[in-house]
Protein backbone atom coordinates (compact mmCIF):
# COMPACT_ATOMS: atom_id res chain seq x y z
CA UNK A 1 0.00 0.00 0.00
CA UNK A 2 2.84 2.37 0.90
CA UNK A 3 4.57 1.63 -2.41
CA UNK A 4 1.32 2.36 -4.23
CA UNK A 5 0.92 5.72 -2.45
CA UNK A 6 4.52 6.64 -3.24
CA UNK A 7 3.93 5.74 -6.90
CA UNK A 8 0.76 7.86 -7.02
CA UNK A 9 2.57 10.81 -5.46
CA UNK A 10 5.47 10.43 -7.88
CA UNK A 11 3.14 10.32 -10.89
CA UNK A 12 1.25 13.36 -9.60
CA UNK A 13 4.50 15.25 -9.08
CA UNK A 14 5.75 14.45 -12.60
CA UNK A 15 2.36 15.43 -14.08
CA UNK A 16 2.38 18.71 -12.17
CA UNK A 17 5.94 19.42 -13.33
CA UNK A 18 5.00 18.71 -16.96
CA UNK A 19 1.94 20.96 -16.64
CA UNK A 20 4.13 23.75 -15.31
CA UNK A 21 6.41 23.41 -18.37
CA UNK A 22 3.42 23.76 -20.67
CA UNK A 23 1.72 26.61 -18.83
CA UNK A 24 3.04 29.58 -16.85
CA UNK A 25 2.21 33.11 -15.73
CA UNK A 26 4.80 35.82 -15.18
CA UNK A 27 4.71 38.37 -12.37
CA UNK A 28 3.61 41.16 -14.73
CA UNK A 29 0.58 39.18 -15.92
CA UNK A 30 1.80 37.59 -19.15
CA UNK A 31 0.27 34.11 -19.49
CA UNK A 32 1.50 31.41 -21.86
CA UNK A 33 0.06 27.95 -22.50
CA UNK A 34 1.60 25.56 -25.02
CA UNK A 35 -1.32 23.85 -26.76
CA UNK A 36 0.68 22.12 -29.50
CA UNK A 37 4.12 21.12 -28.22
CA UNK A 38 6.91 19.75 -30.43
CA UNK A 39 8.90 16.71 -29.29
CA UNK A 40 12.46 17.48 -28.23
CA UNK A 41 13.99 15.22 -30.89
CA UNK A 42 12.12 17.15 -33.62
CA UNK A 43 12.99 20.61 -32.28
CA UNK A 44 16.32 21.50 -33.87
CA UNK A 45 16.15 25.20 -32.94
CA UNK A 46 14.29 27.27 -30.36
CA UNK A 47 13.58 30.89 -31.20
CA UNK A 48 15.90 33.50 -29.69
CA UNK A 49 16.79 37.16 -30.07
CA UNK A 50 18.00 37.95 -33.58
CA UNK A 51 16.01 35.19 -35.27
CA UNK A 52 13.58 36.09 -38.06
CA UNK A 53 10.25 34.40 -37.38
CA UNK A 54 7.27 33.54 -39.56
CA UNK A 55 4.15 33.58 -37.41
CA UNK A 56 0.50 32.68 -37.62
CA UNK A 57 -1.69 34.53 -35.13
CA UNK A 58 -5.30 34.91 -34.10
CA UNK A 59 -6.27 37.80 -31.82
CA UNK A 60 -9.54 37.93 -29.91
CA UNK A 61 -11.11 39.91 -27.09
CA UNK A 62 -12.02 38.39 -23.70
CA UNK A 63 -15.33 37.03 -25.05
CA UNK A 64 -13.58 35.28 -27.94
CA UNK A 65 -14.64 37.73 -30.66
CA UNK A 66 -12.01 37.72 -33.38
CA UNK A 67 -10.09 40.97 -33.91
CA UNK A 68 -7.65 39.69 -36.52
CA UNK A 69 -6.10 36.49 -37.89
CA UNK A 70 -3.69 35.35 -40.61
CA UNK A 71 -4.07 31.59 -40.18
CA UNK A 72 -4.25 30.07 -43.67
CA UNK A 73 -2.78 33.23 -45.20
CA UNK A 74 0.73 34.64 -45.57
CA UNK A 75 2.65 34.38 -42.26
CA UNK A 76 3.62 37.58 -40.45
CA UNK A 77 7.41 38.03 -40.48
CA UNK A 78 9.45 39.87 -37.85
CA UNK A 79 12.86 39.74 -36.17
CA UNK A 80 12.79 38.81 -32.51
CA UNK A 81 14.27 41.35 -30.10
CA UNK A 82 14.09 44.33 -32.47
CA UNK A 83 10.91 45.94 -31.12
CA UNK A 84 8.96 45.11 -34.26
CA UNK A 85 6.07 43.64 -32.25
CA UNK A 86 4.54 44.45 -28.85
CA UNK A 87 6.60 43.54 -25.77
CA UNK A 88 4.31 40.71 -24.71
CA UNK A 89 4.56 39.09 -28.13
CA UNK A 90 8.37 39.33 -28.08
CA UNK A 91 8.42 37.27 -24.90
CA UNK A 92 5.62 34.91 -25.90
CA UNK A 93 7.44 33.93 -29.12
CA UNK A 94 10.80 33.32 -27.42
CA UNK A 95 11.94 29.73 -26.89
CA UNK A 96 9.49 28.25 -29.43
CA UNK A 97 10.05 25.30 -31.74
CA UNK A 98 8.98 25.39 -35.40
CA UNK A 99 5.40 24.12 -35.54
CA UNK A 100 4.68 24.88 -31.88
CA UNK A 101 1.39 26.59 -31.02
CA UNK A 102 0.62 28.66 -27.92
CA UNK A 103 -2.27 30.50 -26.32
CA UNK A 104 -1.12 33.81 -24.89
CA UNK A 105 -2.76 36.40 -22.66
CA UNK A 106 -1.03 39.78 -22.90
CA UNK A 107 -1.97 42.51 -20.40
CA UNK A 108 -2.39 46.04 -21.71
CA UNK A 109 0.95 47.25 -20.35
CA UNK A 110 2.73 44.67 -22.54
CA UNK A 111 0.40 45.25 -25.48
CA UNK A 112 -0.76 48.53 -26.98
CA UNK A 113 -0.66 50.38 -23.64
CA UNK A 114 -2.67 53.49 -22.86
CA UNK A 115 -2.94 54.42 -26.55
CA UNK A 116 -4.67 51.25 -27.72
CA UNK A 117 -4.94 50.71 -31.47
CA UNK A 118 -7.83 52.54 -33.05
CA UNK A 119 -7.89 50.69 -36.37
CA UNK A 120 -8.66 47.41 -34.58
CA UNK A 121 -10.87 49.01 -31.92
CA UNK A 122 -8.37 48.07 -29.21
CA UNK A 123 -8.97 50.42 -26.31
CA UNK A 124 -6.64 51.74 -23.62
CA UNK A 125 -4.90 49.01 -21.57
CA UNK A 126 -6.95 46.25 -23.23
CA UNK A 127 -5.92 42.66 -22.47
CA UNK A 128 -5.16 40.72 -25.65
CA UNK A 129 -5.93 37.03 -26.21
CA UNK A 130 -3.73 35.43 -28.86
CA UNK A 131 -3.27 32.02 -30.41
CA UNK A 132 0.16 31.95 -32.09
CA UNK A 133 2.13 29.40 -34.08
CA UNK A 134 5.77 29.50 -35.17
CA UNK A 135 5.66 28.58 -38.88
CA UNK A 136 9.37 28.95 -39.64
CA UNK A 137 12.59 30.38 -38.23
CA UNK A 138 15.70 31.87 -39.85
CA UNK A 139 18.89 32.29 -37.82
CA UNK A 140 21.63 34.33 -39.51
CA UNK A 141 25.26 33.24 -39.70
CA UNK A 142 27.16 36.56 -40.09
CA UNK A 143 30.23 36.85 -42.30
CA UNK A 144 32.73 39.52 -43.31
CA UNK A 145 32.24 43.22 -44.11
CA UNK A 146 34.17 45.45 -46.49
CA UNK A 147 34.11 48.89 -48.13
CA UNK A 148 35.32 49.49 -51.68
CA UNK A 149 37.31 52.59 -52.64
CA UNK A 150 34.27 54.23 -54.27
CA UNK A 151 32.15 53.86 -51.13
CA UNK A 152 30.20 50.65 -51.81
CA UNK A 153 29.70 48.90 -48.45
CA UNK A 154 28.92 45.17 -48.30
CA UNK A 155 28.26 43.19 -45.13
CA UNK A 156 27.48 39.47 -45.29
CA UNK A 157 24.60 39.08 -42.84
CA UNK A 158 24.18 35.36 -43.55
CA UNK A 159 27.00 33.37 -45.11
CA UNK A 160 26.85 29.99 -46.81
CA UNK A 161 29.62 27.44 -46.16
CA UNK A 162 32.10 27.37 -49.05
CA UNK A 163 31.47 23.66 -49.58
CA UNK A 164 27.77 24.39 -50.24
CA UNK A 165 28.21 27.61 -52.25
CA UNK A 166 26.90 28.07 -55.80
CA UNK A 167 28.45 31.43 -56.61
CA UNK A 168 27.00 34.08 -58.92
CA UNK A 169 28.90 35.30 -62.01
CA UNK A 170 28.25 37.76 -64.83
CA UNK A 171 25.59 36.31 -67.15
CA UNK A 172 23.77 34.35 -64.43
CA UNK A 173 20.08 34.94 -63.74
CA UNK A 174 19.40 36.20 -60.22
CA UNK A 175 16.21 35.75 -58.20
CA UNK A 176 16.63 38.45 -55.57
CA UNK A 177 14.65 39.38 -52.48
CA UNK A 178 15.31 42.87 -51.16
CA UNK A 179 14.22 45.65 -48.83
CA UNK A 180 15.29 49.25 -49.53
CA UNK A 181 15.50 52.15 -47.07
CA UNK A 182 16.99 55.62 -47.30
CA UNK A 183 19.68 56.88 -44.93
CA UNK A 184 17.12 58.38 -42.53
CA UNK A 185 15.29 55.04 -42.30
CA UNK A 186 12.49 55.92 -44.75
CA UNK A 187 11.07 52.75 -46.29
CA UNK A 188 11.10 52.74 -50.09
CA UNK A 189 10.28 49.27 -51.39
CA UNK A 190 10.46 45.53 -50.69
CA UNK A 191 10.06 42.41 -52.79
CA UNK A 192 9.19 40.51 -49.61
CA UNK A 193 5.95 42.49 -49.27
CA UNK A 194 4.94 41.32 -52.76
CA UNK A 195 6.02 37.75 -51.98
CA UNK A 196 7.79 37.62 -55.35
CA UNK A 197 11.51 37.94 -56.13
CA UNK A 198 13.01 40.51 -58.48
CA UNK A 199 14.62 38.70 -61.44
CA UNK A 200 17.47 40.07 -63.55
CA UNK A 201 20.57 39.06 -65.51
CA UNK A 202 23.78 39.85 -63.65
CA UNK A 203 26.15 42.27 -65.40
CA UNK A 204 23.62 43.11 -68.10
CA UNK A 205 22.88 46.70 -66.93
CA UNK A 206 19.39 45.71 -65.81
CA UNK A 207 19.95 47.14 -62.30
CA UNK A 208 21.97 50.02 -60.85
CA UNK A 209 25.77 49.60 -60.92
CA UNK A 210 26.08 49.17 -57.17
CA UNK A 211 23.58 46.32 -57.16
CA UNK A 212 25.28 44.49 -60.04
CA UNK A 213 28.50 44.53 -58.02
CA UNK A 214 26.85 43.71 -54.70
CA UNK A 215 25.26 40.57 -56.17
CA UNK A 216 28.45 39.32 -57.88
CA UNK A 217 30.35 36.40 -56.28
CA UNK A 218 27.39 35.82 -53.93
CA UNK A 219 26.29 32.33 -52.88
CA UNK A 220 22.78 31.05 -53.47
CA UNK A 221 20.95 31.55 -50.16
CA UNK A 222 23.37 34.24 -48.96
CA UNK A 223 22.13 37.51 -47.45
CA UNK A 224 23.88 40.85 -47.44
CA UNK A 225 23.44 44.38 -46.12
CA UNK A 226 24.55 46.85 -48.78
CA UNK A 227 25.07 50.63 -48.76
CA UNK A 228 25.21 52.04 -52.28
CA UNK A 229 26.49 55.62 -52.77
CA UNK A 230 24.44 57.77 -55.13
CA UNK A 231 27.15 57.63 -57.81
CA UNK A 232 26.49 53.86 -58.09
CA UNK A 233 22.76 54.25 -57.55
CA UNK A 234 20.30 56.77 -59.00
CA UNK A 235 22.79 59.61 -59.27
CA UNK A 236 22.24 63.31 -58.72
CA UNK A 237 18.65 63.23 -59.97
CA UNK A 238 17.46 60.26 -57.90
CA UNK A 239 14.17 58.61 -58.77
CA UNK A 240 11.39 60.96 -57.59
CA UNK A 241 9.20 60.99 -55.68
CA UNK A 242 10.50 58.19 -53.43
CA UNK A 243 14.25 58.56 -53.94
CA UNK A 244 15.64 62.13 -53.79
CA UNK A 245 18.76 63.15 -55.68
CA UNK A 246 22.14 62.09 -54.29
CA UNK A 247 20.55 59.43 -52.04
CA UNK A 248 22.61 56.70 -50.43
CA UNK A 249 20.65 53.46 -50.67
CA UNK A 250 20.43 50.95 -47.83
CA UNK A 251 19.54 47.46 -49.04
CA UNK A 252 18.96 44.13 -47.34
CA UNK A 253 19.30 41.54 -50.10
CA UNK A 254 19.09 37.78 -50.50
CA UNK A 255 20.13 35.64 -53.46
CA UNK A 256 17.08 33.40 -53.26
CA UNK A 257 17.69 31.41 -56.44
CA UNK A 258 20.59 31.27 -58.90
CA UNK A 259 20.36 30.04 -62.50
CA UNK A 260 23.82 29.70 -64.01
CA UNK A 261 24.29 31.03 -67.53
CA UNK A 262 25.11 27.54 -68.83
CA UNK A 263 21.82 26.26 -67.40
CA UNK A 264 19.69 28.63 -69.49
Amino acid sequence: MLKFLILVLLVSFVAAEEEQKLKWKDDDGLEVKIIKPVKAEKCKLKSQEGDTLEQYYRLTDKEGKEIGSNFGKKPYTFTLGKGQVIAGMERAMTGMCIGEKRKVVIPGALGFGNKGRERDNIVEDQTLYYTVQLVDLFRPNPGEKWTDEDGLVIEVSHQIPESECRKSEVGDTIHQQYTLHLEDGTFVDSSWSRNAPFIFRLGNNEVIKGMDRAMTAMCEGERRKVIIPYELGYGEEGRPPQIPGKSRLYFDIQLEKLIKRDEL
